[in-house]
């Protein structure tokens, strides 16, 4: 489920991981060596796991403790019965608005865990990256992801003339994870980032770089959800919830113009 913020996100970091039965941990390692040997580019590193959501003044303040990636794969994929083995993996990202209204996704390149899933770009937290006094910098990961994934630089104002905190993402049903999402609205045209990204693309192509998105599709904000349903791609829960958001608080500002005229 997807919620507005306004507010600063921040971490309270734990360096402890987290405890799981012997049982559940055998149960993930089988369940990983299976899926290692359909797709060998997957790597089970280090995540972060939201164990408490709480407000402090203007903060919106995530408790994390360790995990791995294999727990998550396995909780989203499988399932985990018991509730306090679940794992509640943090990533942080950036939905970009173009500078002519369009909603942009990624489609996730074959070689990546979710094959032709869409999503915004973002990524998990990298403890040598982000992690400043103890504390995540969730706009560094998502900054570093979006460079990564779409060679936009976030505090570009060539690129990006303004962001800041909109959604967070919270468990609901069988998703577990937690994503808090930045809103960017670029200077760029959807035609000129597709060109941009499709030259950056070519790039790594060229010199073996990491293919993250296999390409970029721009939904038109105000009828966002019509064009996100002719889509047969599998979808990350948020992306429809955030469509239906964007589009609603757009219309609304149409009728109110219109009632002005």
């Amino acid at each position: 489920m997807v919620i507005h913020t306004n507010k600063k996100v921040v971490t309270k970091t734990m360096h402890r991981k987290m405890d799981l039965p012997e049982e559940i941990k055998e149960e993930i390692a089988t369940f990983w060596q299976e899926q290692v040997k359909d797709n060998p580019n997957l790597f089970n590193g280090e995540i972060w796991n939201v164990t408490k959501m709480g407000e402090q003044g203007n903060k919106v303040v995530l408790t994390l403790n360790k995990t791995d990636y294999a727990h998550y794969i396995y909780d989203e994929r499988h399932g985990i019965d018991d509730e306090k083995y679940f794992c509640h993996n943090l990533s942080s990202g950036v939905y970009i608005v173009t500078s002519d209204g369009y909603g942009v996704l990624g489609e996730l390149d074959d070689n990546t865990s979710y094959p032709k899933c869409l999503q915004v770009s973002g990524g998990g937290l990298d403890t040598k990256q982000d992690l400043v006094d103890n504390e995540f910098d969730l706009v560094k990961t998502a900054e570093r992801e979006l460079k990564e994934e779409l060679n936009i630089e976030l505090k570009n104002k060539n690129q990006i003339r303004q962001y800041d905190f909109k959604y967070i993402e919270i468990p609901e049903g069988k998703r577990h994870a937690y994503s808090v999402l930045l809103k960017a609205k670029s200077t760029l045209t959807s035609k000129e980032l597709k060109a941009h990204f499709g030259n950056y693309k070519k790039y790594l192509e060229e010199n073996n770089g990491e293919i993250e998105f296999k390409k970029l599709h721009f939904l038109k904000i105000g009828k966002a959800v019509e064009e996100l349903d002719k889509l047969d791609n599998p979808k990350r829960l948020y992306v429809r919830q955030i469509f239906e958001i964007e589009d609603r608080e757009i219309n609304i500002k149409k009728d109110d113009y219109e009632i002005e005229i």
